[in-house]
């Protein structure tokens, strides 16, 4: 068997994109601070067993192993994959886990067709990578600072949110900030 980067790895995520994940949630960082965690990090990438020939009575006569790809509401596929083994299990605990460096997850996506890498389906902190983030993960692009005008759109996001609710705090509608940082990381990215 060829040995992996991953052969000690507990299925525990890693802490980077933990909180990277966390503080996008929160409103306290970009989703530029997630694909650097990303293109750093592993991901599990759910592996599940799919009957390929059936006999007379409807019993498995073979089986192959494949992953996962889901479609959104938009019709778009996305490559499913996780943080850690115990998101995957809360999707599907038949599910096998198989870790990759995220940039082989964003490859795996795009030859399969999929435009996006959804992570976390189940919880506790869903993210999707998509359209030119997920082609530059694949490419192994790695953070060397700040992106370009995403720095700038930070604060311009953070000040909507602030003048949307009142009173400067940004506080009395939770869901705003992250709808307009949403709709910010869509117009600059695509």
């Amino acid at each position: 068997m060829p040995s992996t980067p991953f052969g000690d790895d507990d299925g525990a995520a890693d802490p980077r994109i933990v909180a990277a994940l966390a503080a996008y949630e929160r409103g306290e960082g970009g989703s530029a601070d997630v694909l650097a965690a990303l293109a750093a990090g592993r991901l599990l990438i759910p592996v599940v067993a799919v009957a390929e020939s059936v006999d007379a009575t409807g019993a498995e006569k073979e089986t192959a192993m494949a992953t996962v790809l889901t479609t959104g509401r938009d019709g778009r596929r996305g490559l499913l994959a996780f943080t850690c083994v115990e998101s995957l299990q809360r999707w599907n605990p038949e599910a096998r886990p198989s870790p990759v460096p995220t940039r082989s997850a964003a490859e795996a996506a795009l030859a399969d067709g999929a435009e996006a890498l959804v992570i976390d389906l189940a919880g506790p902190i869903m993210f999707a990578v998509d359209a030119a983030d997920l082609r530059s993960l694949a490419s192994g692009w790695r953070p060397l600072g700040p992106w370009p005008g995403v720095g700038h759109a930070e604060p311009a996001v953070a000040a909507a949110a602030r003048a949307d609710s009142g009173d400067g705090s940004g506080a009395s509608r939770g869901g705003i900030w992250r709808r307009v940082r949403r709709r910010v990381r869509r117009a600059l990215i695509g």
